[in-house]
């Protein structure tokens, strides 16, 4: 078990030791039933005192995460749910789990609906069914492609990206008073990929990033594969907490902040303009970098939220210092996984050399393929019909939420974005609630998950997009029933 141990951390040695274990075993990654090393042989391979590999092994039985049994060893607990497809080997390949690995979490890999069988209603992928989305303007740019440029199948694309595709990004981000030129972008496979590039060339072991808490568990796993240090920082209605970062100052030295302004994931807040400025005249004062997430500014288009939108971070920025991701992947294509990444000066350049070493370019004719599609007059009025559909669905789902929900479980008025953030009584660990969901057909993502360090466990976020008009209301009451019942008889979930 390979553990990374920043011996000048603010964190102590022994609650980075258990921190790594934990997200491991919540993640999967750590398989239950596994029998952890002996006390003794995690001390050695550690290099910390025998006091210190009990008080974790203490920490992991406490967070029922282990089970120590006198004179047999500490255990992962079994949280086996028999409704998971996970492809697990079979006892012939138990020798697997002695090879060490330096992968400390995958929340996102653990929770995903793919391994869930067709029959569970989704309420976890952040994504538009497919029913809404502009489907008949990618198969018409996907076929005037084939047409006109067959030979794009023969070659491969430039690191940055096909020119025709980055101009085409550059016109439609002007209709969302988004300003960028052609050497600012990198077409990436996804905003993931974004957050990837960022974390393997600007964070390494000892770096600190403020993450916004809760937290885009993808984001997490990322930073988490890096090594660096993550350190929380609360939101509220109005974003990340500029406050708490000054309070750190004088204890933390941040090399690079990751915020969604926009739609935050999970939490569906909105950063005002007022608190955009303060993150940035304190990323200029504490010479810190920015990484700005920004999915969801189309799905908040209407005329109404058009005119209070504040306008991305990276166009208030003067220089140079945040890095801005767009991803298409929540309601234009899902499947197609392109996004793109928008940086200047020699930050840009050192993105670029990542992306080079990544994957030597996105597909080339995946890019030629989409340039009719961001040209298309009738995008824009598409994408606005899907905001009408889904802006009644969102008040829709409040409003059954209101009349279904025990009053007990707080659920926001107002959110933006793809998400629902609910949060149930103290004491209630919904992780324990997801054997008993799929039981009774449903699926949502445990809040444990949004958090980069010990987690908060009595959340959870539902997407209200991914499913049909007539499946929603059935997700929803299987939903409510479920966390009412939980409310009423939390001993059953424990």
């Amino acid at each position: 078990m390979k553990i990374s141990i920043n011996r000048q951390s603010n964190v102590s040695i022994r609650q980075q030791i258990y921190l790594e274990i934990s997200q491991r075993i919540r993640s999967g990654l750590i398989e239950p039933d596994f029998k952890l090393p002996s006390v003794r042989e995690l001390a050695k391979d550690l290099n910390v005192s025998l006091v210190t590999a009990h008080q974790v092994y203490k920490m992991l039985d406490h967070s029922n995460l282990t089970e120590s049994i006198r004179g047999k060893g500490t255990f992962v607990r079994s949280t086996k749910d028999d409704t998971l497809d996970t492809n697990n080997p079979s006892a012939t390949f138990d020798w697997q789990l002695s090879v060490p690995d330096y992968l400390p979490r995958a929340s996102f890999w653990s929770q995903s609906t793919v391994r869930l069988p067709p029959n569970i209603l989704d309420l976890a992928s952040a994504s538009v069914h497919h029913s809404l989305l502009p489907m008949h303007l990618v198969q018409t740019s996907i076929r005037q492609t084939l047409d006109n440029s067959p030979s794009s199948l023969g070659k491969y694309a430039n690191f940055q990206g096909d020119s025709d595709f980055i101009l085409a990004l550059i016109d439609y981000l002007k209709v969302l008073s988004i300003d960028l030129t052609p050497h600012q972008l990198i077409v990436t496979s996804g905003t993931q990929q974004g957050i990837d590039l960022f974390a393997r060339t600007f964070l390494g072991p000892g770096d600190i990033i403020g993450v916004e808490t809760p937290c885009f568990s993808g984001a997490i796993d990322a930073f988490r594969l890096s090594h660096v240090n993550l350190h929380p920082i609360p939101v509220d209605s109005n974003g990340i907490r500029v406050d708490i970062l000054e309070d750190l100052v004088p204890y933390t030295r941040f090399k690079a902040i990751y915020t969604v302004p926009t739609g935050q994931n999970p939490t569906g807040a909105i950063m005002s303009l007022s608190r955009r400025q303060d993150l940035l005249n304190f990323a200029r004062q504490h010479n810190v970098l920015i990484l700005e997430d920004e999915p969801h500014r189309e799905l908040e288009m209407d005329k109404i939220k058009c005119s209070i939108l504040p306008p991305p971070l990276k166009m208030l920025d003067t220089d140079g210092r945040v890095v801005y991701l767009k991803g298409f992947s929540k309601f234009l294509f899902p499947g197609m996984r392109l996004g793109l990444l928008a940086a200047d000066g020699s930050i840009y350049n050192r993105l670029l050399a990542a992306k080079s070493i990544a994957d030597l370019g996105s597909p080339l004719w995946l890019q030629k393929s989409l340039v009719p599609f961001f040209r298309n007059p009738q995008l824009f009025s598409s994408i606005r019909k899907m905001n009408t559909v889904l802006d009644s669905r969102r008040k829709a789902v409040l409003q059954t939420l209101d009349l279904l929900l025990d009053p007990r479980i707080i659920r926001p008025k107002q959110t933006a974005g793809l998400h629902l953030w609910l949060s149930m009584p103290s004491g209630i660990h919904t992780d324990f609630l997801i054997p008993e969901a799929h039981r009774r057909g449903v699926h949502f993502l445990p809040g444990s998950i949004f958090y980069p360090g010990e987690p908060e466990t009595n959340h959870l976020r539902i997407c209200w997009t991914n499913l049909t008009d007539v499946d929603l209301p059935k997700a929803l009451k299987l939903l409510c029933e479920l966390l009412n019942d939980a409310v009423l008889h939390p001993d059953l979930f424990s």
